[in-house]
């Protein structure tokens, strides 16, 4: 705890505020009508990212912090498990094809999809499909979508046309005999296969036009495969790159040029253009929170 801090801006869930914060890593106390004793930590897929910075330290995995966290009174009410497909196996458009179509035999009733793209020459091209099965309030939700084009809407970067990540988002009662499961069978994948083929089987339209009864169906050849090979899959860990590096990288790449033009005319206009922009500028709330992240990283790399 003596690495977080609490500042006036970070935003809490409903009936909760932050207590303490260190990058994506909030822990939260209830208020008002969701009152009971305890906290609650908060970890987004970055806040994972970053912790991984502390668990790659002390050389230990997610399986050794989930035990360790449930030698005390816990509970998980929910927990995320992400396959990043850079292959890919599927295509997200044609899984939503195939699912208006009713090729998918699913026990998860809500069905839902988004599919963006432009017209060329007349040909609709996705740029960015999704593909929710299961409600967001039900106890397990099914996410398929194009990763790498989400990346690169939100922030720019280089698009990776070959980036899906399909998600398993547990809640409530499984959400806690997901993590039971994992620590009994250390075997991320394993459970991930389990829960995708005891839910969900996209399928092929049968060569026989007398079968009508879905569970006859062939199963489609890329969801088959995938199966297959999901045992390849492994959960690693991928600490987050320092956030200043994002900063940098932003820089080098949409900043410098002008920066280059200014520098330039300044010799000879005899103006230090660049030094007067470092010496009047403010950094924002973000960026302050980014420096003093800088100076906990610091102290924590001389602690080890």
């Amino acid at each position: 705890m003596g690495l977080m801090t609490v500042t006036g801006y970070e935003k809490g869930i409903a009936g909760h505020e932050v207590v303490a914060i260190f990058d994506n890593i909030k822990v939260l106390k209830p208020t008002g009508n969701a009152q009971y004793q305890g906290f609650q930590i908060l970890m987004s897929g970055k806040g994972c990212r970053n912790y991984e910075n502390f668990l790659q330290l002390n050389e230990e995995t997610w399986f050794d912090f989930l035990n360790r966290v449930c030698q005390y009174h816990v509970n998980f009410p929910r927990i995320d498990l992400a396959i990043d497909d850079r292959k890919p196996y599927l295509s997200i458009p044609d899984l939503i094809i195939r699912t208006k179509e009713g090729l998918l035999s699913s026990k998860l009733r809500e069905i839902d999809f988004h599919d963006s793209g432009e017209l060329k020459e007349e040909v609709f091209q996705s740029k960015g499909g999704s593909l929710y099965l299961g409600s967001s309030a039900s106890n397990l939700r099914l996410v398929f979508y194009e990763k790498g084009y989400e990346q690169n809407k939100k922030y720019g970067t280089e698009l990776d046309e070959n980036w899906n990540r399909y998600e398993l988002r547990f809640r409530q009662e499984m959400a806690v005999s997901v993590v039971q499961e994992l620590l009994k069978y250390r075997d991320v994948a394993g459970l991930a296969m389990e829960v995708l083929n005891s839910k969900i089987r996209f399928l092929e339209k049968p060569t026989d036009s007398t079968t009508t009864r879905k569970r006859l169906y062939p199963t489609y050849q890329a969801w088959a495969e995938l199966m297959k090979d999901i045992g390849k899959v492994k959960l690693t860990m991928q600490p987050q790159k320092k956030s200043l590096q994002k900063v940098w990288e932003w820089l080098e790449k949409y900043v410098a040029p002008s920066l280059k033009l200014f520098a330039e005319v300044g010799k000879i206009e005899k103006r230090d253009y660049i030094g007067n922009l470092v010496k009047n500028g403010e950094m924002n709330i973000t960026q302050k929170q980014l420096y003093d992240d800088y100076i906990k990283a610091r102290k924590l790399d001389e602690r080890g």
